[in-house]
């Protein structure tokens, strides 16, 4: 490696003797062996790089070489392989090669999200039916689960709703443990003097009197109903379990 000349790099250089001349082994002009055995690596690098597709990877490559041979020169002043006239050139090659290898890095970062884009992608008529299919089946599945789901829903309201019917006496005649289900009952509003209503044995045709109050005056009349007995309520709305 030879040093650098006066281009920013240290003293000037000593002079040169006026009678010497190059041998046969010494380089001619500003580019020695080193150059030409770097630079055709480093092209050889290329072309194989480039027969590959892998031309991010070219400038990935060349970029690392081209901050190394920069950093190389401003580090320890010397022309390096390249022959870099002065601190400038050394700077620009420093910053070249930064630049290249983080445009190399984006583009294998961005071909190699296409890449895997492209494999996620079915490739044949073969694939991209039984793709479809399976995308079908799969919406099919979801439409069954979401009826069962609504289905499961209606039964849960209707169960709800017939519980709460089952707990419930509107106006009219009812048996006790066939028509209607034993227990406490309380009338669901306030009453007025129309309200009456009378409990009598089963099968007595209204005539065996339990309970009863044919005159109700107001608030909310409570009655204990058991199997065997029959209820009639007129007049006083409907009747909730307690």
């Amino acid at each position: 490696m030879q040093p650098l000349p006066f281009h920013g790099f240290g003293g000037p250089p000593p002079p040169q003797h006026p009678g010497h001349r190059s041998g046969p082994d010494e380089s001619k002009g500003n580019f020695g062996p080193a150059f030409w055995i770097m630079g055709s690596f480093l092209g050889l690098i290329a072309v194989v790089d480039a027969g590959l597709g892998h031309g991010e990877s070219i400038l990935i490559f060349l970029g690392l070489a081209a901050f190394l041979t920069g950093l190389y020169s401003l580090i320890f002043k010397r022309r390096s392989w390249a022959a870099l006239p002065g601190r400038t050139a050394a700077i620009c090659m420093t910053t070249a090669g930064i630049s290249a290898a983080l445009l190399g890095g984006i583009a294998a970062g961005v071909d190699g999200s296409r890449k895997a884009e492209a494999a996620a992608q079915p490739t044949t008529a073969i694939e991209l039916e039984a793709d479809v299919s399976a995308k079908l089946a799969q919406r099919e599945e979801n439409v069954r689960k979401a009826e069962e789901a609504l289905k499961a829903r209606e039964e849960a309201v209707a169960a709800a709703e017939g519980g709460a019917e089952a707990n419930t006496i509107k106006e009219g005649i009812w048996t006790v443990g066939k028509d209607i289900v034993p227990g406490v009952y309380r009338t669901t509003q306030e009453v007025s003097d129309s309200c009456s209503w009378v409990i009598t044995r089963t099968g007595s045709n209204g005539s065996d009197y339990i309970d009863h109050d044919f005159y109700v005056k107001g608030g909310f009349p409570m009655v204990t109903l058991a199997a065997g007995q029959t209820f009639d309520t007129e007049g006083c709305g409907n009747w909730a379990k307690q």
